[in-house]
């Protein structure tokens, strides 16, 4: 009996020296991660004898099970007790990139699992001695930032630049999209409440810029109501950061107000002061002394007013007997010339010429 327990005392001694190695990483349980730091760890030799270890580790999607990066390194010797080890200690270090998303120093943003294994050098071969599996939560320092509109604003165009900031450190999304979602809020509502419930008045998803235009193909924003919106940075399905949910109120079009606020200019038989016309909105003050009922204005360049090739543009007006404030929009005949000196020229029933002269301004919305 007591031969039988020498023999397999001497028998286990080999697999009894090995367990005498250990190791614990050393990592963030949540944040950025450098690839760098995957490889701060301690090991700890109970034993007597110095022994001759390598690492080997497998990082693997905590969603998919799939394998995205591993990694063997060089020789690493441990003398009695405990060795801090970082990257510089372990060289050469082998990658070998499933994925080249993981290219980069800075570990993209998601869920993993890192799987270790300590490995030593015996006289009977390699044997592992240890293994540690370690969920790695990889998350941005700073989500995407709403610059404009700003919370609580208000806007004047129906069609607004929407801009933000990206995540940080950016590196840490790769490859960086995102959504963009812009909701109305009903009554009653907070912006966090109409993000989640109402059905998106614009949405576009996969930008690659940090600012996007509401296209003009869609239906325009309501002067007087209040929007939300929220942008969400995503890299590929595994990880994504949002932003706060802002809000904004559309007012009254500055354009509007300025072709409103714009006086009507008095037509006169010798007119050559310049006015200007903002968005092409002609507006004159016209007496009509007769009994014309319509008259047509024709415009053109001033500098062509007395070549017989001129091109010009005809519209007619309908008129009042007495004192007339006339309004006509040019868009339903061409956008004029901006910089550009224009003519009015009008006859009446009289045979009379009465004129006005004007330069053209356009505001982009």
């Amino acid at each position: 009996m007591k031969l039988k327990f020498l023999f397999l005392f001497i028998w286990c001694m080999p697999f009894m020296a090995s367990t005498q190695v250990t190791m614990t990483t050393q990592l963030p349980a949540n944040g950025i991660l450098l690839k760098d730091q995957l490889w701060n760890m301690v090991i700890v030799n109970n034993g007597n004898e110095i022994v001759v270890v390598k690492l080997q580790m497998d990082l693997r999607d905590i969603s998919t099970g799939q394998s995205i990066l591993n990694a063997s390194s060089g020789k690493i010797t441990v003398g009695r007790g405990m060795k801090s080890v970082t990257i510089n200690d372990i060289q050469p270090l082998v990658y070998n990139y499933v994925s080249t998303e993981f290219s980069g120093n800075f570990l993209p943003c998601g869920n993993y699992l890192a799987d270790y294994h300590l490995i030593q050098e015996t006289d009977k071969g390699d044997v592992q001695v240890a293994d540690e599996v370690v969920r790695i939560n990889i998350t941005p320092l700073s989500p995407p930032l709403l610059v404009f509109p700003e919370d609580h604003s208000n806007i004047e165009t129906v069609y607004p630049q929407f801009t933000w900031m990206p995540p940080a450190p950016v590196q840490m999304f790769n490859p960086l999209v995102y959504d963009l979602t812009v909701v109305k809020i009903e009554d009653g509502q907070s912006p966090k409440e109409a993000m989640e419930f109402n059905t998106p008045v614009y949405s576009n998803t996969n930008l690659q810029s940090i600012s996007e235009k509401m296209p003009s193909s869609f239906e325009q924003l309501i002067s007087g109501k209040t929007y939300a919106w929220q942008v969400i940075a995503r890299s590929g399905n595994t990880c994504s950061a949002q932003t706060e949910v802002w809000s904004f109120t559309i007012g009254k079009d500055s354009v509007t107000q300025i072709i409103n606020q714009a006086p009507f200019i008095r037509i006169s038989r010798s007119n050559t002061e310049v006015t200007v016309v903002h968005q092409g909105v002609l507006k004159m003050e016209y007496f009509n002394p007769g009994s014309d009922k319509k008259v047509t204005f024709t415009i053109y360049k001033a500098v062509d007013k007395m070549k017989k090739d001129r091109h010009s543009i005809q519209f007619d007006i309908p008129l009042n007997n007495g004192q007339n404030f006339l309004q006509y929009d040019l868009a339903k005949k061409a956008k004029l010339e901006e910089k550009t000196v224009y003519e009015v020229s009008m006859i009446n029933g009289r045979g009379e010429e009465w004129l006005m002269r004007f330069v053209p301004v356009y505001y982009r919305k």
